[in-house]
């Protein structure tokens, strides 16, 4: 009998989760608040990975901290030199 593999949501899940236990003791509200935003969009760049190979758990979390960060770029004002 062969083994499987856990279905890659259980994997990015058990890491969100151990993430939020992470950032519930955070002393800094606005890292909390930070970390707290950057996992809710794990679960909006997930459904991704139905059609990408997933190779880390964490990867997911990667992505939308990237894709977050490239967001707030983009509504940032820039300042002329």
């Amino acid at each position: 009998m062969g083994r499987t593999a856990p279905p890659y949501r259980l994997l990015v899940e058990k890491e969100l989760d151990r993430l939020g236990r992470f950032s519930a003791r955070l002393r800094d509200p606005e890292d909390r608040r930070a970390l707290e935003r950057a996992i809710k969009e794990v679960y909006r760049v997930l459904d991704a990975y139905r059609f990408v190979p997933l190779e880390d758990p964490l990867e997911p979390l990667i992505v939308a901290a990237l894709l977050l960060a490239g967001k707030l770029l983009e509504n940032t004002p820039q300042q002329e030199c």
